[in-house]
């Protein structure tokens, strides 16, 4: 007789199991926007904390290596900080800083190839080469003289 008992306890608990994942189910998706939706959408950039002229972003430096760059609009410096340690003594230290006024006027730093060099190319590569006439070419509005 102990075997239905137990057999009939067992049924029971994994209705009630199936009934609470059902609850758990129907709370999810009766959020705003179904659950499914939310866990795919990933966010395009990682996100940026701030208020009053300072604005704080997660960094990730090297393979291990994470921090933040503070951003202060007002005095216009960024200052990049990272973590080091472990949970028993943690550390955040400044690993630079920088005044970005100047920096934000140059317009060609550090970059490759030289845009006067590609307005060259592109300049050279629009000219006709040498020895070769251009083609005349037609309005394609106008009928030609021979088609009268």
């Amino acid at each position: 007789m102990n075997k239905p008992e137990r057999n009939r306890s067992l049924v029971l608990a994994l209705y009630l199991n199936a009934a609470i994942f059902f609850a758990i189910l129907l709370v999810l998706i009766s959020r705003n926007g179904s659950s499914l939706s939310m866990a795919q959408a990933a966010p395009a950039a990682p996100a940026i904390a701030g208020g009053d002229g300072v604005y704080v972003m997660p960094a990730q430096f090297l393979e291990r290596t994470f921090g933040c760059y503070i951003l202060d609009t007002q005095k216009q410096t960024l200052c990049a900080y990272a973590f080091y340690g472990n949970s028993n003594h943690p550390e955040l230290r400044l690993i630079a800083s920088r005044a970005i006024a100047w920096d934000r006027q140059l317009t060609n730093f550090n970059t490759g190839p030289d845009p006067e060099d590609i307005k060259k190319m592109v300049q050279l590569g629009q000219q006709p080469l040498r020895g070769v006439r251009p083609q005349a070419t037609q309005p394609a509005d106008k009928p030609d003289q021979n088609d009268k």
